[in-house]
């Protein structure tokens, strides 16, 4: 059995702006039952998907220690980059315990969440780096209270050998609003 040669030439650009809305005019079509669209109507919902294309945006209203965004945008998506403790008013690094570092990290996470609208409902992935597991119970007692409960995000939590400016955790999200 012949492998179908499928040209792809322009990379993602090429699956982004065809295959994608490809895809999701056939799930338009085929996920009606007993609607059957004729040729003309396919191509037209493909053509008005391809329009709309997505748009990136990056989030540049806070404070960062690097070349990156505090956040970005992709269509109803926000990716928040990690969060480590600094305390937005003076700069500096809140590690008076790892209860009150947590505090901070996800009280820098909120932030960025709310500054576009976003708020811990919406988020639907988290990864957490920490620096000792041992302190595993005490984050975890504290991250769950900024979500809500039977409503908490998919999450990775992993040791990591170390962190920017010697934090002991930080959390990066996605969270997803439908507009």
């Amino acid at each position: 059995m012949a492998t179908p040669n499928f040209p792809l030439s322009g990379g993602p650009q090429f699956l982004r702006r065809t295959l994608l809305p490809l895809t999701m005019a056939s799930a338009i079509v085929l996920g009606l039952p007993g609607c059957r669209s004729s040729e003309d109507e396919v191509r037209s919902i493909v053509r008005d998907e391809m329009k709309k294309g997505v748009r990136r945006e990056a989030v540049t209203n806070a404070a960062v220690i690097g070349p990156y965004s505090p956040a970005v945008r992709v269509g109803k998506f926000l990716f928040v980059s990690g969060q480590i403790a600094l305390d937005p008013g003076t700069g500096q690094m809140r590690q008076d315990n790892i209860g009150v570092e947590t505090k901070q990290v996800l009280d820098n996470v909120m932030a960025v969440l709310r500054s576009q609208g976003y708020d811990s409902s919406h988020v639907v992935n988290a990864t957490v780096y920490i620096r000792d597991m041992k302190n595993y119970l005490t984050i975890n007692t504290i991250y769950a209270g900024y979500f809500q409960e039977k409503n908490y995000p998919a999450r990775v939590a992993v040791e990591v050998s170390a962190l920017p400016k010697g934090a002991n955790i930080e959390i990066a999200v996605i969270a997803f609003k439908d507009h």
